[in-house]
């Protein structure tokens, strides 16, 4: 008899909320919060922060919804629904310490925590193919497992494109990394005996940054240059500017990779590594 009236409870109260998520549906329009797209226009007059708190009652009506339905659900299937997923996608490589020299592009605010990608969620990579060397794949390929097993970060190779940039505004979205080949003449950064650029662009609040997207542009003509047995270079420059996506910045120490002047160089050091481990720890 009790499981009964439970259920029954539980079933108005369902039903209570899910009339009210319609009424917030017809009046606001789902996907109202800023940064999912236009949103259908109400036809009462609203300040311009009104489309926030439609989405925020919506995405707790939902999380209420669902806690009524299956009270003992484990909590992390319910974080994992609303986008808060906390699980690693695979464990930080465990590396010595000061043994080398490393810094970092950015830092969280008031601290010398790195500002980093999220280790819960894969970074997805785009590959426009136009100029790149024959061999390109496996240059990314080899590049992506190498910084992967030195961060613990997860790469989703996601397909070719046609696109040359990334959104950089003010607001970017989080979307797959661009990793494309140009020359100077469409990227001056490549000038002289610049090889290649790469960053990632921060987005969230002061002290609790994250990077959401970021690209890599390689030098067609150096690339073009090397024979096959110099192919152990070419890889080296496409793994220094995937430390530079993830967040890892120049050293002035010849044994590391990331010295800003290669010197031959074409593995990872002892503080790139301690480094990259450090970019990989940061919470999800």
């Amino acid at each position: 008899m009790r499981d009964r009236l439970r259920r029954r409870r539980n079933a108005r109260y369902l039903e209570r909320r899910m009339a009210e998520l319609d009424r917030l549906d017809q009046e606001f329009g789902l996907g109202a919060m800023p940064t999912s797209g236009p949103a259908r226009r109400s036809n009462k007059a609203r300040r311009s922060s009104g489309p926030v708190l439609p989405g925020l009652l919506i995405t707790a009506l939902i999380v209420g919804t669902i806690v009524a339905m299956s009270p003992a659900d484990n909590m992390r299937q319910l974080r994992r629904l609303v986008g808060f997923d906390d699980d690693r996608l695979a464990a930080v490589p465990d590396v010595p310490r000061g043994e080398g020299s490393f810094s970092f592009l950015q830092t969280q605010r008031g601290s010398d925590e790195p500002v980093g990608y999220d280790p819960c969620r894969p970074i997805e990579v785009l590959v426009n193919p136009e100029g790149a060397p024959d061999n390109y794949d496996e240059l990314v390929d080899t590049g992506l497992e190498r910084t992967s097993a030195a961060t613990g970060l997860r790469f989703e190779r996601v397909g070719l494109t046609e696109k040359r940039d990334v959104m950089t505004g003010p607001f970017p979205r989080r979307e797959p990394v661009l990793i494309a080949w140009a020359t100077e003449d469409e990227v001056p950064d490549l000038a002289g005996d610049v090889a290649g650029i790469g960053g990632s662009v921060a987005v969230g609040q002061p002290g609790n940054l994250r990077y959401g997207t970021g690209r890599i542009v390689l030098d067609r003509d150096v690339f073009a240059s090397f024979e096959p047995e110099e192919q152990p270079f070419a890889q080296a420059i496409v793994d220094h500017e995937l430390a530079h996506l993830v967040g890892l910045g120049h050293v002035d120490d010849p044994r590391e990779l990331m010295y800003a002047d290669n010197v031959g160089a074409t593995t990872y050091g002892p503080g790139d590594r301690e480094g990259l481990a450090r970019i990989g720890s940061v919470d999800c």
